[in-house]
């Protein structure tokens, strides 16, 4: 169980250094929309949505990579205070109460989204990805 474990955190450690590199892209791409918008006065149409997906690819893999490093954000006030066989049982019926209904709501409703987008042939106008 144990090397079962190690191996999704691994992983998990893996896929947050490589997205990392998003921030470099998602910077380099601002900064170019920025000078072609203001500078060159010849804004592009695919740049804003290459953004946002590359923003929400960011935040979906990087909170993995924060649980497993041990630096997603927590109020720890009382946390710190407690034994750590208690903290993982705070952790353990948090995941239930929070994390999972989460997900699951984001599933849900993302999925209704992406149906309604799906059912209107809903496209993004000369995107380069």
């Amino acid at each position: 169980m144990k090397s079962v474990i190690h191996a999704i955190e691994s992983f998990n450690i893996w896929i947050g250094r490589a997205f990392g590199w998003c921030i470099l892209v998602l910077t380099l791409s601002v900064v170019y929309e920025v000078f072609v918008r203001y500078v060159l006065n010849a804004p592009t149409v695919w740049a804003f949505d290459m953004m946002v997906q590359m923003y929400g690819a960011l935040f979906v893999m990087a909170g993995p990579y924060a649980l497993a490093q041990d630096t997603h954000v927590r109020a720890d006030v009382v946390y710190r205070l407690i034994p750590v066989r208690w903290q993982a049982r705070v952790d353990f019926v948090l995941y239930f109460v929070f994390f999972f209904p989460g997900m699951l709501a984001l599933f849900w409703y993302g999925w209704e989204i992406a149906a309604d987008s799906w059912r209107y042939k809903e496209v993004s106008w000369n995107s380069p990805a």
